[in-house]
């Protein structure tokens, strides 16, 4: 069986790369949260540390799926499916062996990944830098 080309993949390759910006506009049900994911593990193969890395989302629900979908592939083996299992299992073999080498310990602290809400974020900035008065 020939796997299925994806028309708009090399604009899929393009967004995965953290060496450039991309603002990512899709359909529902088009495989942006997939975008994501490899963004997001691409970025922590070039993080000092992994809370430099940000993915940020309207929705607690869908930054509890997004944190959850991250842990899932973390924890994947490398397979030899094709297209986007294949390459995320890739990827998250490279995190986890960047995560060994830097003593990250992802998988036993997932707080550490920053994935949270445009509020949440906020709220986290306005903590840390109060208005003097």
């Amino acid at each position: 069986m020939t796997e299925l080309r994806i028309p708009d993949q090399s604009h899929r390759d393009q967004a995965i790369n953290p060496q450039q910006s991309v603002l990512l506009r899709a359909p529902a049900g088009s495989g942006k949260t997939g975008v994501l994911l490899l963004r997001f593990l691409n970025c922590l193969l070039t993080a000092e540390q992994p809370e430099a890395v940000v993915a940020i989302t309207f929705t607690r629900k869908a930054a509890a799926e997004i944190r959850e979908r991250i842990v899932h592939a973390l924890s994947l083996t490398d397979s030899d499916a094709g297209g986007y299992e294949g390459q995320l299992a890739a990827l998250a073999t490279q995190v986890r062996e960047r995560d060994q080498q830097r003593g990250w310990q992802l998988l036993q602290n997932p707080s550490r990944l920053r994935i949270s809400t445009f509020d949440s974020f906020c709220a986290r900035i306005a903590r840390r830098l109060p208005l003097l008065s």
